[in-house]
C-alpha cells in the first residue's frame, strides 16, 4: 500500500461537509484502504474560476493509504459523485 493525499472540493451549499468527506474516507475503506486523517480545516473559498457554474467550495483533505491499482476506481467514483466538484490523489513518500 502507497500513502496518497486527496484533496477535494465539494459543493458549498451542503449542509454538513464532515458526512460528505466521511463518505469519501468510506468508500477509500471499500477499496481495501486506511484513512489515517480527515482535515476540513480549510474550509468554505471562493474559486478562482467557476466550476460546474459555482463560485463557492469547501476543501477538504484526506490522507489515506492504499493500493496503486485501486486508484483509478477511487478517481472514476469520485468522479459520479454530484457533491465533489473536483479532486486530486497525489502519492507522498511516506517518512
Amino acid at each position: 500500500m502507497r500513502l496518497y493525499e486527496l484533496t477535494v472540493i465539494l459543493t458549498a451549499e451542503m449542509e454538513d461537509h464532515k458526512a460528505s468527506a466521511e463518505e469519501i474516507a468510506e468508500v477509500v475503506r471499500g477499496l481495501g484502504g486506511e484513512v489515517d486523517k480527515i482535515d476540513l480545516s480549510r474550509g468554505r473559498k471562493t474559486l478562482a474560476y467557476p466550476i460546474k457554474k459555482q463560485l463557492e467550495g469547501f476543501y477538504a483533505l484526506i490522507t489515506f493509504k492504499l493500493a496503486p491499482e485501486a486508484i483509478r476506481e477511487l478517481d472514476r467514483i469520485l468522479s459520479l459523485r454530484a457533491s465533489v466538484l473536483r479532486h486530486l490523489a497525489v502519492a507522498t513518500d511516506e517518512e
